[in-house]
């Protein structure tokens, strides 16, 4: 039985019922396993508590706003 689990940042519940409806009919039909089969959990991270390029995201974020507000 596979489980694909994700790590992401806050999502709402539409957001999870898409995820999870769209990673479950893509994986099926990929892996030929009936939807049925399969599990999934999402692993929400805040984005104080999620890095990337050593910078958390909540940072990289209020950067990338800031530089589109300007333009």
């Amino acid at each position: 039985m596979p489980h694909i689990t994700i790590e992401s940042g806050k999502l709402t519940n539409e957001q999870k019922r898409t995820l999870v409806e769209r990673l479950t009919a893509t994986s099926s039909e990929v892996m030929r396993i009936p939807p049925e089969f399969f599990s999934i959990t999402i692993h929400e991270v805040d984005d104080a508590s999620y890095g990337i390029g050593g910078r958390c995201i909540d940072v990289v974020k209020r950067e990338y706003a800031e530089r589109r507000s300007q333009r």
